[in-house]
């Protein structure tokens, strides 16, 4: 089929060349071949209905009414801000259908407002640059679309279409499903549930995601707050959000994923700003175990150490309050955003070193008060911290055998193709996660007894970099202050 194709295109090209080439460059006309080329390679290695069915993986099939298809405007941040960002997400009406093996797991039905169907749009942030977009679908119906037999526990209306971070970071299709596995290993409260998955809109194949939960309160099945609880993010975007705070002592700018930003009052607003900025205040007198939930930072920080993340200071840092009674302390958790797993080598999570957060003051500047920390990590280490990196490997060993596994390769290799992109392939990326679990856990068992409180800022006479500079409380203060200050893990003196 692929050989006529080009017989037929490229036939009478081939009379007409002298024609051609009085009007077009020969290395235009390379071009034009080049082109035509891929396209039809293209055509051919895109998957098929009957590959989709077969292939082992669930598919989701997206039709849009009329075809449309979702948009979003790209926005630069103002000043003082960080990052690239999307607006104006269109929310595209129409049908999802979710097939396993030829037979429907799951049909929204045709979009009728608030009686069935579904909305998608375009979610995320740098990520929605690329041509494959992650989306966002929101039912008109309460469904578990990773049906697990019980729409009562698990039904709900908000799910998340993820893709890898092939396209920013590089090949890194299996990070999502090794960062939420080992999570769950360590113990955190909850975690989303994910699924690998194929993907059409309107018939056009768009790769392999992962169906996935997304962060919000159901206290059945996803964040179990009260009604009068919290959960909110620490947020480098906030200023592409319509509600958020910043803390007064160290400008940390917060977003709400609950209540949703559309329904949160003012009162709601200064309430969850006191209790941070009352965190904040308690990180340098020693009295935050009061008001963290010490466990769950602990746990958190953790499960980074053996993920070896290089940025857990980005996006997606997760608070929760049970309720607004003065009982309920500040949570962390739970843990997103797994696209520099497995990077830092033979070191601790660069969120140890972060200044900007808050476990350097936990761990650096109070030496005297930071124990409570320390031993959480410890407890929590010694009581399921120094399995997981063996039970991670166990774990991947077992993927890889599985049908699973092997689906996804093809999937993948359509994925690739797709988007015409190269990349490893799904034994090579799990032997070399693998790998480093098996030296996390020699490099790990040797270093948390090395984990300690003792780690003080180093004193310099040197000038400060350009980065933000504090106090001796911790103050933020202007670039023409003079005295001491802390910047970047050292103590200078302006």
């Amino acid at each position: 089929m692929t050989n006529y194709f080009f017989i037929v295109i490229f036939a009478p090209i081939r009379k007409q060349v002298k024609d051609l080439m009085m009007t077009i460059t020969f290395n235009r006309w390379l071009l034009v071949i080049s082109a035509c080329a891929v396209a039809v390679m293209m055509n051919a290695q895109t998957p098929n209905v009957d590959d989709l069915i077969s292939v082992g993986l669930p598919w989701v099939e997206v039709i849009t009414v009329g075809g449309e298809e979702p948009t979003c405007d790209y926005v630069s941040p103002p000043e003082g801000g960080a990052g690239t960002g999307i607006a104006n997400a269109t929310k595209v009406p129409g049908r999802l259908r979710i097939s396993v093996g030829g037979e429907y797991v799951y049909d929204s039905g045709d979009y009728v407002k608030d009686t069935s169907g579904m909305t998608i749009k375009i979610r995320g942030n740098s990520s929605a640059y690329e041509a494959k977009k992650p989306y966002k679908v929101k039912l008109e119906k309460k469904a578990d679309l990773l049906c697990r037999a019980d729409d009562a526990i698990y039904g709900d209306k908000e799910w998340l279409l993820m893709k890898d971070e092939y396209f920013i970071k590089g090949g890194k299709l299996l990070h999502m499903m090794i960062g939420l596995k080992a999570t769950e290993l360590c113990g955190v409260t909850w975690e989303p549930q994910a699924q690998f998955v194929n993907l059409t809109v309107n018939g056009n194949y768009r790769g392999v995601y992962m169906l996935c939960e997304s962060v919000k309160r159901n206290e059945k099945s996803r964040v179990n707050v009260d009604k009068t609880g919290y959960i909110v993010e620490m947020d480098p975007y906030w200023w592409n959000e319509d509600v958020w705070f910043s803390t007064t002592r160290h400008e940390k700018k917060y977003t709400f994923k609950y209540p949703d930003s559309d329904d949160v009052t003012e009162e709601q607003v200064d309430y969850i700003k006191d209790a941070l900025d009352n965190l904040e205040d308690a990180l340098w007198t020693g009295a935050y175990p009061s008001l963290l939930d010490v466990e769950s930072m602990a746990t958190w920080l953790m499960v980074h150490d053996i993920l070896g993340t290089n940025d857990a200071y980005g996006s997606n840092i997760f608070f929760t309050k049970y309720d607004n009674t003065p009982e309920s302390k500040v949570a962390m958790g739970p843990l997103w955003d797994f696209d520099t797993i497995m990077e830092t080598e033979r070191t601790w999570a660069t969120i140890h070193d972060k200044f900007d957060f808050y476990i350097y003051y936990l761990l650096c500047l109070a030496p005297g008060y930071s124990g409570p920390l320390v031993d959480a990590y410890f407890r929590q280490w010694q009581a399921v911290g120094s399995e997981v990196p063996r039970q991670m490997v166990e774990f991947l060993q077992n993927f890889l055998q599985s049908e699973e596994a092997e689906a996804l390769q093809i999937s993948n290799e359509w994925d690739l193709s797709r988007w015409q992109h190269t990349g490893a392939s799904v034994e090579e990326m799990g032997q070399a996660a693998i790998r480093w679990f098996t030296d996390r856990e020699t490099w790990m068992s040797e270093m948390v007894s090395t984990l300690s409180v003792g780690k003080i800022p180093i004193w310099s006479s040197n000038r400060p970099s350009s980065s933000p500079c504090y106090d001796l409380i911790g103050r933020r203060v202007p670039s023409n202050y003079r005295g001491f200050v802390i910047s970047g893990q050292r103590i200078y003196m302006k």
